[in-house]
């Protein structure tokens, strides 16, 4: 026997490791490697092992013999079935942030009622349970000291956990935050308790049985005992066993919690498809030695506490201290977990509708005083359960007595998944039903036992699975009679697609009430408190990734469903659901279906579950991508607007023409951009027309064309519209280039035929000016006929202009094509410039290499030199620099001439290549010398262009690029002259 100061110092020990454990987690002094590692989360599953399987299965082995392990099988089958059970269980908790098994029912239903009779069946069918780890706790204790008392040891115990739970389990108002310490800590229980056993398990083996081959031969010369594990199963009881615990699994308080709430990883339930059966396993696979360890000792006393006797009879305190602890931990696990979640549970279905909500800044410390007040009646209420009733009996009684009522809660979990047309009456009825037989046949009778009239409980030749299933099978019942025969609500046929396996996430079709954020703020804060409203608006926004002042009207769409769920986990889902409810609109009838508003929120959900989609689906969705990537790479503007004018599609070529990005449009109103698309998209939708050509508009100080086309998208009814966007800027400069050219040719046909009229005149007037030297001496006169001659050979000079323009650009059959040197014809007009005496001092640097030719007529390409070199120097001021300057290409020859001049205009760039047109002083130039050079690069197939300034700092100079065909070497470059 331990001494009282021995035993509380070991107790106290544990639970102060345990609380070391949370507290360091919570601290962050543990690494996060190994807090977040999913098979920390995995192990924390762990906290299914009760004291059922720690103690209460060594009794109902050596009672029922094998049918101990459907205590285990049951689990075992749960979590093979993960991936088709658990993850989609854990996406729906997740996406709608629900936290215990009333809010998923509450939330599928769309009833508060359902959600409150989930709650008040969870609590009354873990009372028991719950009573049977503080039975164990006290019993343990007692066994090894009885100077306790019971109602010492479990008062205490009591204590002890209501204090951990308070601490590591009620610290955020939200139960959905994760509890990192909660979880690590049961993590660690799990790993004790499974050490526990093992050790015992192999210490029965190697120190008391003598090894694997003296185990074997203890067996074979014991065949008794093969016999009594060998107890004919009743195959009716055993697949109820199985079935129960399969259940149990799930929608236990303490396992939900530790599946869903605190998990929020796939890959943790992926893990535990083989973790938690090789745990399992190696927990069940430790009993058998120890009954026959301990029956080669002749152990006596209660069976239920065999790994405590062993350690006792063989008078070895380690052994004993090592049972005790792997008990207490199985039982403070259970315990810690559970009361937290029924905790949540009473919150949000129970005392939150009947009480207002606190309109205080304080409103989150009043639900954690809330939630902490709960945590205290339940352990107060267990205790209670405990020693009035759960005493009396032996632990795996109570324990069957609380599987039962869970398996009550398992047509409502396979509905949720896995059928749309259950609705809240049927589940509500057939929970009514089976909970009903469930009362009046377990629950009632044990209720009414007296200790004296309890007898030795066997699973197998009790009538329990008859009523197990009896009730099972009213519940099922009911609930599909009654779905099929009455109807479901619209937001309850919506929750019922949402929560159906592999079902994406509904859209959220809502139309709002709300037009911008503060309306949000405003509607919580007359329930919340205006701090408390402020905080969840702000903590939605933040998980969006939102901005205030860049909020869209889809992006309010997205802020309710977030506050929904945040508030879901607050408050739980049918309170959260309340308490935005005046802020939704009525839903219109005629509405109802298809909306091209939530095309993109569709879009989005739809990238989200690709990886889910499997089959028929995920090639609809492969289609639903060929036509969405065709749309985005069309080389045409593309964008759809619904019915309210909101943007929901914007191509690539859409951003690239109107420079506004997908990202600020869609979701929004034309309206809302500033930018000059947005104008001209607008009024084009409000035209009647439904074709708009050439329209002009001035983007960044240059002009671009563009057509427009728009059609009404229908099917049954207007769904919306869409508009595509050409830009015509290319065609209609090519049209405009054509059309110079052609006005170039006239002009050029018409100054031919002048020059040809004006000639002849011209010349006789210069015959008789000149005879005038022959008929007079008088000086007055023959100044005059001098100057009349000097005006006739300038006409004669504007004459000879018009001719060669008139014929540029015709090629001659005589004409000769040779190599040209371009730094040659560029160094001969350099030194005909420089020859004028009255000339600005210029300075030329002529860049050009002397080995870089093309093919045409060396003297039209000198005269290409001589009229930019001149109009260069006109512009130029005394000491100015001009540049000459040339690059070839694989094709092409660049040559480029710029000045440092005064630059051209805008409006002067547009008719420069036009004959007669100068920006010189008049009779500083005949406006000649540009067309001239114009044609002449046309007739060799090159292109001309003007840039001005040539200098965008100083704002000044000019630039003129020639683009020219290079000469191919097969020719003889020596030709080149």
């Amino acid at each position: 026997m331990f001494s009282l100061p021995s035993l509380i110092l070991i107790g106290v020990a544990y639970l102060l490791f345990l609380f070391g454990t949370a507290y360091l987690t919570e601290r962050g002094v543990l690494p996060k490697k190994l807090v977040r590692h999913p098979l920390t989360h995995v192990l924390s599953i762990g906290v299914y092992a009760s004291v059922w399987t720690f103690y209460g299965a060594f009794s109902l082995a050596k009672e029922s013999g094998y049918s101990f392990f459907g205590s285990y099988f049951g689990p075992v089958l749960t979590f093979l079935l993960a991936p088709a059970l658990l993850i989609p269980i854990l996406r729906i908790t997740r996406t709608y942030q629900l936290s215990s098994l009333p809010d998923l029912f509450a939330f599928r239903f769309r009833s508060g009622s359902v959600g409150t009779l989930t709650a008040l069946i969870s609590v009354f069918a873990t009372l028991p349970m719950l009573s049977i780890q503080i039975q164990a706790v006290s019993d343990t204790l007692y066994i090894l000291n009885d100077q306790f008392s019971a109602d010492q040891i479990s008062v205490g115990f009591c204590f002890i956990i209501a204090l951990f739970s308070i601490l590591f389990g009620a610290r955020h108002a939200s139960l959905r935050t994760n509890h990192r310490g909660l979880m690590v800590a049961m993590a660690v229980e799990s790993v004790i308790k499974l050490s526990a056993l093992l050790i015992i398990a192999g210490f029965a083996i190697f120190g008391i049985l003598g090894g694997i081959g003296e185990t074997g031969s203890f067996i074979t010369q014991h065949p008794e005992i093969v016999e009594q594990l060998k107890t004919p199963v009743n195959s009716e009881a055993w697949r109820t066993l199985i079935l129960a615990f399969f259940a149990a699994t799930i929608v236990m308080p303490h396992t939900f919690h530790m599946l869903f709430t605190e998990n929020s990883s796939d890959e943790t339930l992926y893990k535990a498809t083989w973790a938690m059966p090789l745990f399992l396993l190696l927990l069940a696979c430790s009993v058998p030695p120890i009954i026959w360890a301990s029956q080669s000792l002749n152990v006596g006393g209660d069976p239920q506490f065999i790994i405590l006797n062993i350690g006792l009879m063989l008078d070895s305190s380690w052994l004993t201290v090592i049972a005790f602890i792997g008990g207490l931990s199985a039982a403070s696990g259970i315990m810690i977990v559970a009361t937290v979640a029924l905790a949540s549970m009473l919150q949000n279905h129970v005392i939150l509708p009947l009480i207002p909500k606190p309109k205080t800044s304080r409103f989150y410390a009043r639900l954690l005083w809330l939630r902490r007040i709960l945590i205290m009646a339940m352990i107060l209420g267990s205790y209670l359960f405990y020693r009035l009733i759960g005493n009396h009996f032996d632990l795996h009684q109570m324990g069957i007595v609380a599987i039962v009522a869970f398996l009550q809660f398992l047509p409502g979990l396979l509905v949720t998944l896995f059928w749309q047309h259950a609705n809240r009456w049927g589940l509500l009825l057939g929970l009514i039903s089976g909970m009903g037989i469930w009362l009046f046949s377990m629950l009632i009778p044990v209720l009414s036992a007296s200790p004296l009239e309890t007898l030795p409980f066997n699973i197998n030749n009790s009538n329990w699975d008859h009523i197990a299933i009896l009730s099972l099978l009213v519940n099922t019942a009911v609930m599909t009679i009654v779905s099929l025969f009455t109807p479901q609500s619209s937001e309850e046929s919506q929750a019922a697609q949402a929560c159906l396996m592999n079902a994406l996430q509904k859209t959220n079709t809502t139309n709002l009430r709300a037009s911008r954020i503060s309306d949000f703020t405003e509607m919580l804060a007359s329930r919340l408190g205006r701090k408390a409203a402020e905080r969840e608006v702000q903590q939605a926004l933040d998980s969006m990734n939102i901005h205030p002042d860049s909020i869209r009207p889809v992006d309010l769409l997205r802020l309710r469903a977030m506050l929904e769920n945040n508030l879901s986990g607050l408050l739980g889902p049918v309170e959260a659901a309340a308490l935005l409810e005046p802020i939704d609109r009525p839903a219109d009838p005629m509405g109802v279906g298809f909306k091209a508003s939530n095309v993109h929120l569709i879009e989005n959900q739809l990238e989200d579950y690709q990886l889910q989609l499997t089959g028929l689906a995920a090639e609809l969705d492969e289609m639903r991508r060929y036509h969405r990537l065709t749309l985005q790479k069309l080389p045409i503007g593309v964008c759809t607007l619904d019915t309210e004018g909101q943007v929901l599609f914007w191509n690539h070529e859409m951003e690239r023409l109107t420079h506004i990005l997908n990202e600020e449009v869609i979701g929004s109103a034309l309206s809302s951009n500033s930018n000059p698309w947005s104008e001209v998209l607008e009024q084009f939708v409000d035209a009647p027309i439904d074709h708009q050509l050439g329209q002009k508009l001035i983007i960044d100080g240059h002009t671009h064309w563009f057509s427009l086309h728009k059609s009404i998208l229908k099917e049954r009814r207007d769904i919306g519209m869409v508009i595509l966007l050409e830009n015509d800027t290319d065609t209609k400069n090519m049209q405009d280039k054509l059309a110079h050219n052609e006005r170039l040719a006239s002009i050029g046909r018409f100054a031919a035929g002048v020059a040809h009229e004006i000639g002849n005149p011209v010349t006789g007037i210069a015959c008789l000016a000149q005879n005038l030297k022959l008929e007079t001496d008088n000086p007055y006169i023959l100044e005059t006929g001098d100057q009349i001659v000097d005006q006739t050979k300038r006409i004669s000079r504007i004459v000879q202009s018009l001719v060669r323009f008139a014929h540029a650009g015709r090629p001659e059959a005589d004409r000769e094509q040779l190599p040209v040197s371009l730094a040659q014809c560029a160094e001969e007009a350099i030194h005909l410039l420089s020859l004028d005496s009255h000339g600005k001092h210029l300075q030329y640097i002529n860049q050009i290499p002397d080995n870089l030719r093309i093919v045409g007529d060396p003297q039209q390409m000198h005269q290409v030199f001589v009229n930019l070199l001149q109009n260069a120097s006109d512009a130029s001021k005394n000491q100015d620099k001009i540049w000459l300057e040339a690059e070839e290409t694989t094709e092409t020859v660049i040559l480029r001439v710029t000045d440092e001049g005064s630059g051209i205009t805008d409006e002067s760039k547009e008719r420069l290549f036009e004959p007669f047109f100068t920006t010189k002083d008049p009779g500083q130039g005949t406006g000649l010398g540009l067309s001239l050079v114009y044609n002449i690069i046309e007739e060799h197939y090159g292109s001309i262009e003007i840039l001005s300034p040539a200098n965008n700092k100083q704002k000044k100079g000019t630039q003129v690029a020639i683009t020219l065909p290079r000469l191919r070497w097969t020719e003889d470059p020596d030709r080149a002259r």
